[in-house]
């Protein structure tokens, strides 16, 4: 009966084994990283000395991220911010200013020539902007980036993602630069 035990335990300690890893293999996706609760999600948190060169703003905000398979889902707050004359995505490092990526919002009222060409997402955004409180929501996918990455693939916006390489950059009427700016980060918590 002992012998009959053991390889009962042994077996049952194999099948777990076998599970755990299946559920870990599970975990992998095509972005190349483990997710013990699926897929990496990503924040930004916006602030006026986040801005190259600061900016003083009583501003602040913050961005969340959250990936899909064929698309990436947006969720931005932002707090004692007005006259807000678009929201954009771009490329660069901590402390370094790079091309628009994506526009997540641009006022109507601010409609120029140079950015009509720009693909804007936020025809499928939920937007409430109060006095001084703006929030906006929606998703979007490599077909609404511009160059350098024009044509590019979710996938290779969660990889610049994954690097620090993207940022949030919120222009107001008063800061054509950018008021509140936030790098993309992965979110650990």
């Amino acid at each position: 009966m002992t012998h009959y035990q053991n390889m009962k335990n042994i077996l049952f300690a194999c099948c777990i084994s076998i599970f755990a890893f299946i559920y870990l293999m599970s975990g992998i996706d095509h972005y190349g990283s483990v997710y013990a609760q699926g897929k990496p999600d990503f924040i930004a948190t916006l602030s006026g000395k986040e801005v190259v060169p600061p900016v003083t703003t009583t501003g602040t905000g913050e961005a969340h991220f959250v990936i899909s398979n064929n698309s990436i889902y947006y969720q931005l707050n932002l707090l004692n911010i007005e006259k807000i004359v678009s929201i954009q995505i771009h490329s660069g490092a901590v402390g370094t200013n790079g091309d628009v990526l994506l526009m997540l919002f641009k006022s109507k009222d601010n409609d120029t020539d140079s950015t009509k060409d720009i693909l804007k997402i936020s025809d499928n955004s939920s937007i409430t902007q109060r006095s001084s409180s703006f929030s906006a929501s929606g998703n979007f996918d490599g077909s609404h980036l511009i160059s350098p990455l024009n044509g590019k693939t979710v996938n290779d916006i969660v990889l610049r993602m994954q690097s620090d390489e993207m940022y949030v950059n919120v222009i107001t009427e008063g800061h054509p630069d950018g008021e509140l700016r936030g790098q993309i980060l992965e979110n650990e918590g």
